[in-house]
């Protein structure tokens, strides 16, 4: 598996390992790791603000 592969999965799935890590030894995280979490996050954000999460309404099409 490429990194690009890692990446993109991590984006879409989450990585449970990555997050325990996080909390455990942040410092111990490469850059690359870091990055995939945040991009994890930030899907995570885009997809939660679209469905109206914030009012816990549904968006009207």
């Amino acid at each position: 598996m490429t990194n690009e592969e890692r990446h993109i999965i991590t984006a879409v799935w989450g990585d449970t390992h990555l997050r325990v890590k996080l909390e455990d030894s942040p410092y111990g995280l490469t850059s690359d790791e870091l990055r995939s979490l945040q991009v994890n996050d930030d899907l995570n954000d885009l997809l939660l603000s679209d469905v109206g999460a914030d009012t816990g309404e549904l968006p009207v099409f």
